[in-house]
């Protein structure tokens, strides 16, 4: 049981890695094309990538771990989840309000593209994917690992 629920844990990891660097790797393609620059590092997205995927190596390791070293390495697996769920509800959060106080018009979004549904973004998408992995994680530290 320990071990399906990590590695689910690094199957949402790596579903979620895979989904922001390939939203990443779109901002470059829209920012090169528009503005000749590859600067999307601006975007919310592209930190957002980096944090998925040192939580899927973190997780990686974790499920290759002894069972003494995995309880706490999860721990803090658990507080880089907190901070990406965080950062991607805040960053979602904001586009949403401005979206709203553009009176329901298509605006700017996280990605720097315009947005006419913000449950559609980038920011969405990947706030449900970091909520979905800190679940998953919260229930393997509380449930499977505290017996160890």
């Amino acid at each position: 049981m320990q071990k399906k629920l990590l590695i689910i844990q690094s199957l949402v990891l790596l579903a979620g890695t895979v989904f922001a660097w390939s939203t990443v790797a779109g901002d470059f393609t829209r920012f090169y094309s528009v503005e000749g620059t590859m600067s999307p590092i601006m975007t919310p997205c592209f930190y957002g990538a980096w944090a998925f995927l040192t939580a899927l190596i973190w997780s990686l390791a974790i499920l290759a771990w002894p069972s003494e070293k995995q309880k706490v390495h999860q721990r803090r697996l658990v507080f880089l989840l907190v901070g990406g769920t965080l950062f991607a509800w805040g960053n979602f959060t904001y586009g949403l309000v401005k979206f709203l106080a553009n009176q329901s018009q298509p605006t700017i979004g996280c990605s720097g593209a315009m947005v006419a549904n913000p449950f559609t973004t980038p920011c969405f998408i990947g706030a449900l994917f970091f909520f979905a992995a800190l679940l998953i994680s919260l229930v393997i530290l509380r449930t499977v690992l505290r017996n160890i």
